[in-house]
């Protein structure tokens, strides 16, 4: 299905969480399908079998999202926390006019965007969930948002990196990352549980600018020579305002180490030097100051 975006003439999208609705800035609500199964040879012929419901993917700014710190920490810890979810789109005057209930909701992944010095876009992360079942839900009723009324957007070009043991001051971009992790139903005679996988997490990539990317290459080119493997480390991400005074939220990447290195002295087309950093992540804290 396509997304559902909230706008002023149209109304706001919600995502309602044991009875508190928090805002969103994007929806893409579930596609529903049925197994399509072949008919044994002498036959020939199919048929229709178990229907499947689809992902629900959700986009929000993270103060309009309060329990988004739990869904880390779940995510991360391997721990499985079905949750019983609500997509409610009103009107104009806050009136539900089309909703739906997702029962059973696993989270799968979460997409932290990336930040960029350059950039102005809205600091907005995605979950996704996988639903166990979708029914209508009830329309008609007045939505209350649960987040603050005045909460103001970060934007993704406010931040500031801390890398222990080198310079840091000059990094440009921290590259999207991606946390997941995948579902499986055991065969039915085990049980058919519902079995997670587990967690999968993207590199980290780090361009540094300047007459920084000497030193980082220098600290890789050492490594290297020496035939040692780099440290695991902890990187950590400030989320600031836009007067880069107050820290919004804390991103803290446990790294297993340095798995990548390009340098570029030449400064490509954009005639300044670049350095990109990867580093392979093991786990991810976030918190919401």
């Amino acid at each position: 299905m396509p997304p559902i975006a909230a706008t002023a003439q149209i109304g706001t999208t919600y995502l309602d969480v044991n009875g508190q609705a928090y805002p969103l800035m994007a929806c893409v609500l579930p596609d529903i399908s049925w197994d399509v199964i072949p008919l044994p040879a002498q036959g020939g012929g199919r048929r229709l079998g178990q229907v499947r419901f689809g992902t629900l993917t959700v986009r929000f700014t993270p103060p309009s999202m309060a329990p988004l710190a739990g869904w880390v920490e779940a995510l991360t810890s391997g721990r499985v926390d079905p949750l019983d979810l609500g997509v409610l789109h009103t009107d104009g005057n806050g009136k539900v006019r089309y909703s739906l209930a997702l029962k059973g909701c696993i989270l799968t992944e979460l997409r932290f965007p990336e930040c960029s010095a350059a950039g102005k876009d809205v600091y907005a992360i995605e979950a996704v969930f996988e639903p166990e079942h979708v029914a209508a839900g009830p329309i008609g009723g007045a939505v209350k948002s649960a987040a603050p009324g005045r909460a103001k957007k970060w934007l993704a070009s406010n931040f500031v990196v801390t890398v222990p043991g080198l310079p840091s001051g000059r990094i440009s971009r921290v590259g999207a990352v991606t946390l997941s992790r995948s579902l499986v139903q055991e065969d039915d005679r085990f049980g058919g549980r519902l079995l997670v996988g587990a967690l999968a997490c993207s590199p980290l990539a780090l361009t540094v600018t300047g007459p920084d990317c000497v030193q980082w290459r220098d600290a890789v080119l050492k490594l290297t020579a020496s035939g040692a493997r780099g440290d695991p480390v902890a990187i950590g991400v400030e989320l600031r305002d836009t007067a880069l005074k107050a820290v919004l939220a804390n991103l803290s990447f446990q790294t297993i180490g340095l798995s990548g290195f390009s340098f570029d002295p030449s400064g490509g087309g954009s005639g300044a030097v670049t350095a990109t950093a990867r580093f392979e992540l093991d786990t991810l804290k976030f918190q919401v100051n």
